[in-house]
């Protein structure tokens, strides 16, 4: 079952969402006195500092990005490595037969260039079968067992740098999906801890109420005046 998608509810970044909470959180200490009257303890606004350190130290979009591609160019690299090696098994049969001849054809090089990342790791074991079967055929023009076993080695591990990369991607989905849930649960508590403070200052100290807007585009708890007819 496909795990469904946490969407931010945040409207500002994450590390947007670190500073406001970390500036907020000075101003209910600030007014700890006047926000233990609705039920808000110091142990709550502790607990907000430490939930906002901890959400510090989640891994950005920009790092997740990076270790998925680097894994995915060691799988393109590898990839590399193993065209070269049928590249060279390939130039030790074409001494013997031409690259339009059944014989040549039958190794089934050809399309292996475009294959997809799978198809290439399965058409590649095909290859060097072939190959191993008919490696005395090519054996005075220098194609050997321990060649064709370098080339198969070379291709197991291919295989294990996709897992990898495989691996990766799904290890930056969990780790976004995480921390769009933990940002989120912040984002939350944020929001109800200065819903509070809002609420006790809003007919006593404006300037105090707007220190606790979190919506960026507001910045005065002033009532909208309409416009003159």
């Amino acid at each position: 079952m496909n795990k469904q998608v946490v969407i931010a509810n945040y409207p500002m970044s994450q590390g947007d969402l670190i500073l406001t909470c970390h500036g907020k959180s000075a101003f209910m200490y600030r007014d700890d006195a006047a926000l233990l009257t609705r039920g808000v303890t110091s142990a709550r606004l502790d607990a907000l500092v430490k939930q906002t350190e901890a959400a510090a130290q989640l891994p950005s979009d920009e790092q997740l990005d990076y270790q998925k591609q680097a894994f995915t160019e060691a799988a393109t690299a590898q990839r590399g490595v193993v065209e070269g090696g049928m590249a060279n098994v390939m130039s030790i049969v074409a001494i013997q037969h031409k690259d339009t001849t059944p014989a040549y054809k039958a190794f089934g090089s050809a399309g292996l260039y475009n294959d997809s990342e799978g198809d290439f790791y399965v058409n590649m074991g095909h290859l060097l079968d072939w190959a191993t079967l008919h490696v005395a055929d090519y054996a005075a023009q220098g194609l050997t067992p321990a060649l064709l076993t370098d080339l198969a080695k070379e291709n197991a591990r291919y295989l294990a740098a996709l897992k990898a990369q495989r691996l990766a991607i799904s290890s930056r989905s969990g780790a976004t999906q995480t921390r769009q849930i933990t940002l989120n649960a912040l984002f939350d508590e944020l929001s109800a801890l200065c819903g509070i403070g809002q609420g006790l200052f809003k007919q006593t100290d404006k300037a105090k109420y707007d220190d606790y807007v979190v919506d960026p585009t507001v910045h005065t708890a002033a009532p909208v005046v309409p416009p003159a007819a």
